[in-house]
């Protein structure tokens, strides 16, 4: 079973054609984080690698599904290159939007995997 920060994968015991895809960050209110999407990509790649598994429930743990990006952390320069290590500190480097677009490009490659 893959072992990840954000989330939990793994296959149902009662169905084992259903893999569940929980979102694991419920004191966040399982806000996206850095890693979050490339996990998800991972999980998934990880189900499709097994024959037995035909759908994948993706669910939040705790009393939310997901609240969207974690901004608490960008706010706070973790997850974002060129950010201060203080949220009172100017950014090291210029805002780059074509480094912000690749970033956020990413992050919907990682996502699509759920729809492909």
């Amino acid at each position: 079973m893959p072992a990840f920060n954000t989330l939990l994968i793994d296959k149902d015991p009662q169905h084992p054609r259903i893999a569940r895809l929980v979102l694991n960050r419920p004191e966040k209110l399982n806000a996206i984080g850095d890693t979050t999407p490339s996990e998800i990509r991972r999980a998934v790649e990880w189900a499709e690698a097994d024959d037995e598994v035909h759908v994948i429930v993706v669910e939040g743990a705790g009393r939310a599904f997901c609240a969207g990006y974690d901004l608490g952390d960008y706010a706070e320069g973790h997850g974002r290159e060129g950010q201060g290590d203080h949220p009172c500190r100017q950014e090291k480097a210029p805002w780059d939007p074509m480094l912000d677009y690749a970033a956020m490009k990413r992050n919907t490659e990682d996502f699509m995997a759920l729809w492909r």
